[in-house]
């Protein structure tokens, strides 16, 4: 039998690539995941993904599934929300990772000619307590890289980014094929004004080898970059914000590890919104012109 949970899991899949994330989004443990996924390929006595593959591929049976979810599950949490009364006339937005603004305006100016009558309103005062405004109901969606356990508040991945750290081209460290944590215990580091423990630089290069850090903050992208130019500092940045400057010979961009540091960027809202139209387009949108 075919129903909205099966659909729903199986969307889930499709998005995350893997049954390890497909559980993490549908809050499940992995178990119970895989076991309605087979109570469900028993049913219809044909395999619905293919196994082992990384991303995940599904058949052709699992395709057709998918492209009925695609149809069936905007219309049902549209429906649902509109029986609510809570139908989104516009969409209160804010972004978590400083970084992320700019290329954030084709997915909003090509989501406007879709829905014209629903207005995405940025909330700029709102960004290091935005997971706690939307939860209040101050804001619709907020734009994150960091992921937490938070009752009611739903996460989507949106994209994969890889973390660089960005040095001026006559540092010492420019001509490196990667950067190891030792390296940085006598760098000047430049952050954006938060707390220690959400510095991406020192959460997940520093800390896990035992070294302290100390953070020159700057509230701009652009004044963090041309600090680096100047040789004022070393930041971890997105690699895609810090390129245009590396293609100018401004500055150096080296990966963090032989393996590289690479983290996923979320779409957060409330619980039972995730589906619900204009929203569920402007993330389409977000994915689509996601940055490169």
């Amino acid at each position: 039998m075919i129903d909205l949970k099966l659909l729903r899991t199986l969307q889930a899949l499709q998005q995350t690539g893997t049954l390890v994330a497909a559980a993490d989004q549908l809050c499940l443990t992995q178990s119970a995941l895989s076991h309605q996924l087979k109570e469900a390929e028993s049913y219809f006595g044909a395999a619905l993904y293919l196994r082992k593959s990384q991303p995940v591929c599904f058949s052709a049976q699992g395709q057709l599934l998918l492209d009925l979810a695609a149809h069936i599950l905007p219309l049902v949490a549209q429906t649902e929300a509109q029986l609510k009364g809570k139908a989104l006339s516009r969409i209160r937005l804010a972004v978590e990772c400083h970084a992320c603004f700019h290329w954030l305006m084709p997915a909003v100016k090509a989501f406007g000619l879709q829905q014209p009558d629903c207005p995405v309103e940025f909330s700029a005062e709102i960004e290091h307590n935005a997971l706690d405004a939307l939860l209040s109901d101050e804001l619709d969606l907020v734009l994150t890289t960091d992921q937490r356990e938070l009752t009611g508040c739903h996460f989507s991945a949106l994209f994969e980014m890889e973390l660089c750290l960005g040095v001026s081209m006559d540092h010492a460290l420019a001509q490196q094929p990667f950067v190891q944590a030792q390296l940085l215990k006598q760098e000047s580091l430049l952050g954006y004004p938060l707390p220690l423990d959400r510095q991406d630089l020192y959460r997940y290069v520093l800390a896990p080898q035992g070294l302290d850090a100390k953070f020159r903050t700057v509230a701009q992208s652009s004044q963090i970059l041309q600090l680096i130019a100047a040789g004022q500092g070393v930041a971890l940045l997105p690699r895609w914000l810090m390129e245009p400057y590396r293609a100018q010979g401004l500055l150096a961009v080296i990966p963090i590890g032989e393996q590289g540091l690479f983290r996923t960027m979320y779409a957060a809202c409330r619980q039972g919104q995730q589906e619900a139209n204009p929203l569920r387009q402007l993330l389409e949108q977000i994915r689509l012109h996601q940055p490169s």
